[in-house]
């Protein structure tokens, strides 16, 4: 007999929200919380920490945080702004959908002096706690309500101390006082405490919660002390883009503390756009010493913005980096003396990399001994009249793009950003990671003053010359361009003109992006490259495979510690990178060294402009390649291949006589 077996799907209950806050119960997040929420409705649960409850929301344990901001009597709350910093981006998804405000009154709670005293005694009053006297004018609010004498140690959040310094510097001025993560943790202290010696300053919930006696009622300095709290939610509430009522933004940037004006021309943007600024706080930014974060508030959203002023005013703010404003930063000034030391270095370091047609002409791997610095010869004035050559009898000229192992970084290694690159020419935070985009390069043809490798004092005027933000929202990307002048220095050094002969003329486009995650860059580092092959055929090409061993000694050589050339594991975890990379100053080195070999005898190069479109990495083979135009024999075709054959380095050359000068593009940038 067949029997049919009757099959009830068991609902499921309907899910509860949670909502994390700072416990534990009784606090006063845990009052702001039920404040915000109605309570049937939602599920709540106390965290130990205000970074508890930051991870509960981004991991989804919680779909709602209430964490405390900001006092009105003791200002911010510097655990939440450190969270909300996020400098290394734990919580790349938190963002702040409320705020709610809480009358706070705090009471002291322990228990009650063993003996009674009699309304007569002293010990009803102040007068016989540790201090004796009362300071004026500042008198508290609240008297205790017995004997304090028996106080040994009081427990309370951090910020609660700032709220009750009157009540506490006149009563138990001296007593210990003891951090805890909140105030309810606190009264659950003091109510372990067997020895009646300790109080708390909490809220009158907790005492009943507790059964701690209460020992001051209203020790606030203030009648009208206010916290104010933040909710917290993974992601945007897209119910803001309908929403009719009020709305407020909180933003965050950095500024370079050396540039005049530039937190003023940052807040310019928001008064330009009528926007009301409703708080500003700040923290350091652990990138340089003594730069800051600012956390700023203002009235309204860019998500409900039918007049656009919000979103235009966090543009304006986002795409003219003040910490670069390259209006006021003034230039750099870096002196060197042209010794053979560092050019014969590095070409020691290329010789077992390059043929010996890359090599410089009076290079010779057989002898690696250090050339004569020889003195100069005749003066310029001496020239003028016709007194003698410009040319020394045995110097060596300095060879093109070996001036890029000059001019080292002066900075301190005290100064360095925690990649090891040098603070100069950084934005600051959130833009922390540095990456080498291209440049371009003019030699003068005939110079009145060569630099010539015979320790003359030279100097390279290095300044930023534009800034500009490039990228959608959160993806944003700052370029840097920098201009550097090099030349032979005056007699009467100046850190303020350009040098009287520019002989050459560097630009260089530097990009800097946000920190990553580790999970996010280990798997950038596994993703493939990409891979666009060059469409044409070169006349000669270099086959060269990076040693860690090279990438180290070109990082010596130009004072480089940036961690892409010399930690591995840096690269992997930080820098998305499956290898150290090989420095874009070595690449331009390389390339111009391979163009060389094919010029003749009196030919150099005028002007070489590059992109590096993708990373070359150590142990990797990649070949260096050059074409003269057939059509135009003054230019040239030069890149590099990386060990896909895809394009690494992509360039072009402009070719003419040494000694000759002629008309060409870029020549008249010299003269500026």
């Amino acid at each position: 007999m067949d029997s049919q077996q009757e099959v009830r799907e068991v609902e499921e209950p309907p899910h509860t929200p949670v909502v994390s806050f700072l416990g534990p119960i009784s606090s006063y997040t845990h009052q702001a919380a039920l404040s915000c929420f109605e309570s049937d409705k939602y599920n709540y649960k106390a965290a130990q920490t205000i970074t508890d409850v930051f991870t509960a929301v981004q991991s989804g344990e919680a779909e709602l945080g209430v964490v405390p901001f900001e006092n009105s009597t003791n200002g911010a709350v510097i655990f939440t702004l450190e969270l909300l910093a996020d400098r290394h981006k734990l919580f790349p998804d938190i963002t702040v959908c409320a705020e709610a405000y809480l009358d706070v009154s705090h009471y002291l709670l322990g228990r009650m002096p063993r003996r009674t005293p009699t309304i007569d005694s002293p010990d009803m009053s102040g007068s016989c706690t540790p201090t004796t006297s009362i300071p004026s004018p500042l008198q508290p609010r609240a008297k205790p309500l017995c004997s304090l004498k028996h106080i040994e140690r009081i427990y309370t959040h951090p910020q609660a101390w700032g709220q009750c310094e009157i009540f506490l510097g006149a009563y138990l001025k001296g007593i210990e006082r003891i951090d805890v993560s909140s105030t309810s943790r606190a009264a659950e202290i003091v109510k372990e405490d067997t020895s009646g010696t300790s109080a708390a300053i909490a809220s009158s919930l907790a005492a009943e919660i507790h059964n701690l006696d209460i020992l001051a009622k209203g020790i606030e300095d203030r009648e009208d002390n206010t916290t104010r709290f933040f909710v917290l939610r993974k992601g945007i509430d897209k119910s803001l883009k309908t929403s009719k009522g009020k709305t407020k933004s909180l933003i965050s940037f950095t500024i370079d503390h050396r540039s005049p004006g530039a937190l003023a021309q940052v807040l310019d943007c928001f008064r330009g756009y009528a926007l009301n600024l409703t708080s500003i706080n700040s923290r350091p930014s652990k990138v340089i010493p003594f730069q800051y974060i600012f956390f700023v508030e203002f009235e309204g959203s860019k998500l409900n913005d039918p007049s656009r002023r919000s979103r235009h005013a966090h543009a304006a703010h986002r795409h003219k980096p003040p910490s670069l404003n390259n209006s006021r930063r003034r230039a750099n000034y870096i002196y060197d003396y042209l010794s053979p030391t560092q050019s014969h270095l590095l070409n020691i370091t290329l010789a077992d990399f390059l043929p010996e047609s890359c090599y410089p002409s009076n290079f010779h791997k057989s002898n690696l001994t250090l050339p004569l610095a020889r003195p100069r010869g005749p003066t310029l004035q001496e020239i003028q009249g016709g007194l003698g050559s410009t040319r020394p009898s045995k110097a060596l000229d300095l060879p093109q793009g070996h001036h890029l192992v000059y001019f080292p970084p002066q900075v301190l290694s005290s100064d360095l950003l925690p990649d090891g690159t040098d603070p100069v020419q950084s934005p600051g935070p959130p833009y922390v990671r540095r990456m080498w985009a291209g440049g371009s390069l003019v030699f003068d043809p005939a110079p009145a003053r060569p630099l010539v490798l015979d320790a003359s004092r030279v100097v390279c005027r290095e300044k930023i010359t534009d800034v500009s933000v490039k990228g959608a929202d959160s993806q944003e990307k700052v370029f840097v361009t920098i201009e550097r002048r090099v030349g032979l220095s005056s007699e009467q050094e100046q850190d303020s003109e350009v040098p009287a002969n520019t002989v050459a003329l560097e630009r260089r486009n530097l990009v800097f992006m946000e920190e990553k995650t580790v999970a996010a860059a280990k798997e950038d580092a596994a993703r493939p490259d990409k891979i666009l092959k060059p469409a044409l055929t070169p006349d000669a090409s270099v086959s060269i495979t990076p040693t860690q061993s090279l990438l180290f000694r070109f990082s010596a050589l130009s004072f480089n510690a940036h961690g892409i050339h010399l930690d591995p594991q840096y690269c992997r975890e930080v820098e998305g990178h499956r290898n150290l990379l090989v420095h874009g100053p070595l690449s331009l080195v390389l390339m111009l060294s391979v163009l060389r070999s094919q010029l003749q005898e009196e030919e150099m190069i005028f002007k070489f402009d590059y992109r590096n479109l993708a990373p070359l990495y150590a142990s990797e083979k990649m070949n260096v390649c050059v074409r003269r135009d057939p059509k135009q024999s003054s230019k040239f075709d030069v890149w590099i291949e990386g060990s896909h054959g895809g394009y690494a380095v992509k360039g072009s050359a402009l070719i003419g006589r040494s000694g000759v000068k002629t008309p060409f593009d870029g020549s008249e940038a010299l003269e500026k």
